[in-house]
């Protein structure tokens, strides 16, 4: 009889798994474990919800963009930056994990305050510069700390409340809920803007789907969520956060059959390349149709105007702008000639690129460029190990489109960049297990 080889023998050294390994280094929770577990993951949903503004804004400040701008209301920040800062050191050791995003959340943050020395408004860029260092680190917590199911679940979970918060302050409070402006009927919810509201949204949109591909067992759920969401995009009137939304479920499919290899993968990739070069040449070719179609004028409602008048003061300090979030202050000198060059009080750049043209040069553009452009990078390559329904590569994906028309580029106490940040984390990762 031949003998048993060694390789079918049962003492046999076998190659550890990565879910093997996974398991040996995070058990499952049980007890006291998933009590802590669950405090933990409501404090980061409660961070979660402050960074979004939603509710509280817009009740203490109705007549602020952003509430920070009243003194008073900085002190409620500091309940999340406790928190944050807590959360991070109890959690120190899982930075190491995305160490590449640390050091360009790093790089980023240094610019900011040192641009402190030339800003037309020191204290400003200073003040300002702190909570934004607050707003990377909890963006490098979330993605450091949680797995893809529990990520997606905490901020779709958040989303999901937000949304009913919103459609309940439409329905029953529409002095809050619904525009009475220019923007007459759009819902805004709990927010001051409706685009504030829609341009949130999708990301909230992008996490419920993530979780019910995810979590098959609570699958209706989150597709009800989803829905939700979509419902309340939809009545705020923000065509571009609703392309958003249709770009980012129709990307899912394509990204599955990228992941899965293949015929199937070849031939998405060949139809996403020819749509995209069909649409890039009829926006060429026909811009006033596309703007027409989309019920926008020419112009953008004005907005060409003020980037005209952006990119005139620019060049008087084209490497190192104004400093950081100094350029839009009320006593501003450029602020000043810019609303007098467009006969609006302009609140923004309404494009995150040109804003960060003039606040911090192209100095800034070039070094968030470049972080943008590692992250892209990373994501072409091992979308696929980060295990989170696709959220953080939809979600990086959705932010550079949504910089386009909304400055929300190294934007502080901002759950936009907030998201950003995380998914930077996430893609990058020098040590990312598959969740």
């Amino acid at each position: 009889m031949p003998a048993t080889p060694a390789y079918e023998r049962d003492d046999y050294p076998r190659p550890v798994r990565a879910s093997d390994r996974r398991d040996a280094v995070e058990p499952p929770l049980n007890g006291a474990a998933l009590m802590l577990f669950r405090i933990e993951a409501l404090l980061a949903a409660f961070c979660v919800f402050m960074f979004s503004e939603a509710l509280w804004a817009p009740l203490f400040a109705p007549n602020q963009e952003n509430g920070g701008e009243v003194s008073w209301m900085r002190l409620l920040w500091l309940p999340v930056y406790g928190l944050t800062l807590l959360l991070s050191v109890v959690r120190a050791d899982r930075f190491l994990r995305v160490l590449p995003g640390l050091v360009m959340a790093a790089a980023l943050l240094a610019l900011c305050y040192a641009s402190g020395w030339w800003s037309i408004d020191p204290s400003v860029t200073s003040r300002r510069s702190l909570a934004l260092g607050f707003t990377l680190l909890f963006g490098l917590y979330l993605g450091a700390r949680f797995k893809g199911s529990d990520l997606t679940q905490i901020v779709g979970g958040t989303f999901a409340v937000m949304a009913v918060g919103s459609i309940l302050a439409a329905l029953l409070y529409p002095t809050m809920g619904v525009h009475h402006d220019i923007n007459a009927g759009a819902w805004r919810g709990l927010w001051h803007e409706k685009n504030q509201m829609a341009s949130l949204m999708t990301f909230g949109f992008v996490a419920c789907c993530a979780s019910a591909f995810l979590l098959p067992e609570r699958r209706a759920l989150w597709i009800g969520s989803a829905a939700l969401i979509f419902f309340l995009i939809i009545m705020s009137r923000s065509k571009t956060s609703l392309l958003a939304c249709l770009l980012a479920l129709g990307a899912m499919p394509v990204l599955s059959a990228l992941r899965s290899g293949g015929v199937k993968s070849v031939l998405f990739v060949w139809g996403g390349a020819t749509a995209s070069l069909i649409g890039g040449a009829v926006f060429f070719l026909m811009p006033e149709a596309v703007f027409k179609a989309l019920g926008k004028d020419p112009t953008l409602t004005g907005r060409t105007q003020i980037w005209e008048s952006l990119l005139r003061l620019s060049d008087q300090r084209p490497w190192l702008g104004y400093g950081y979030k100094a350029f839009w202050g009320p006593d501003s000198i450029p602020n000043q000639i810019v609303k007098k060059e467009t006969n609006w009080d302009v609140p923004s750049a309404h494009n995150g690129w040109l804003d960060l043209l003039v606040q911090l040069g192209w100095v800034g553009v070039i070094l968030f460029g470049s972080c943008l452009a590692v992250t892209f990078f990373c994501a072409l390559f091992r979308f696929a190990r980060v295990r989170d329904g696709y959220f953080s590569v939809l979600a990086l994906c959705i932010f550079s489109f949504l910089i386009l028309s909304e400055s929300f580029i190294l934007g502080q106490n901002n759950l936009i960049f907030v998201l950003f940040i995380c998914a930077m984390a996430r893609l990058t990762a020098n040590r990312m297990e598959p969740v």
